[in-house]
């Protein structure tokens, strides 16, 4: 968060944020197929600093941000231009383990709600607003994700 929480830089550390994305629910898809590795997941992501506390959320269980991570092209609604992941080699470990490597996951079609829960009481929700430009509709926001993946099968 440029600034910090307050836009101003401080010699301290007690405006700095610490952002952890965290899952909203079970992914709803998830597609491992040759020249595909897609997922579909909610996710919400926790804001945290001595300022805002440790209850602060974009996003919630109940209203998550909806990412849709493709090595495809996507099909953003304006003003997001397509965007293109990719997929990398794949090979397997005897006797049970898929590696995929170099993975290119995006979305650019998602919206992002408004913060909650932050400072006492969510008083500082419409800061955190303000300083983010929250919500944010879809075709705003981009997400890319380099990845290497290891899914290991049981017979």
């Amino acid at each position: 968060m440029p600034g910090d929480v307050l836009g101003i830089e401080l010699p301290i550390s007690l405006n700095l944020v610490t952002a952890t994305a965290e899952l909203a629910g079970a992914p709803s898809s998830i597609v491992l197929e040759p020249g595909q590795l897609n997922i579909s997941m909610p996710l919400k992501l926790h804001l945290s600093n001595p300022l805002i506390g440790s209850s602060c959320y974009i996003g919630s269980n109940s209203h998550p941000v909806q990412v849709d991570l493709i090595t495809g092209t996507t099909s953003p609604p304006p003003p997001n231009r397509p965007i293109s992941g990719q997929v990398g080699p794949g090979s397997f470990e005897p006797p049970s383990t898929f590696m995929h490597s170099g993975d290119i996951n995006v979305d650019n079609a998602f919206a992002i709600p408004g913060a909650s829960g932050c400072g006492l009481l969510g008083i500082l929700d419409p800061l955190i607003d303000l300083r983010l430009g929250l919500p944010s509709a879809a075709g705003s926001n981009t997400l890319s994700i380099d990845n290497d993946v290891a899914i290991q099968t049981r017979f």
